[in-house]
């Protein structure tokens, strides 16, 4: 049964209405719709250029150096996070460790 469902397709039925009236009402309402749009949303009430009034601030800080904690060394790639958008705090409450790493200078 659920083999049966799982390979079934299905589609919505498409119907062509052959009346002039109701071709006319539909592209007047669609008419209607763009005309609020553009006249209405657009043109008299400037909705495109609404600004938002919310002070939005945000403090950065920025970090330099390494850390010791918990016998673990940490340097910057380890305590910071990236933003992630605004109104947003962010606590790092998880920490990804890679066994047998050292820091050192590379060879270059």
């Amino acid at each position: 049964r659920w083999v049966t469902d799982f390979f079934s397709y299905e589609t919505t039925k498409s119907v062509v209405v052959k009346s002039w009236v109701v071709g006319a009402v539909n592209r007047g309402v669609q008419l209607l719709i763009l005309a609020y749009f553009v006249g209405w949303v657009f043109l008299h009430e400037k909705a495109y250029q609404v600004r938002d009034t919310v002070i939005e601030s945000s403090v950065v800080t920025k970090v330099k150096g390494v850390g010791l904690y918990a016998g673990r060394v940490l340097d910057t790639a380890d305590y910071v996070t990236p933003h992630q958008g605004t109104s947003v705090f962010v606590v790092v409450t998880k920490q990804i460790l890679t066994e047998n790493q050292a820091q050192g200078v590379c060879p270059e």
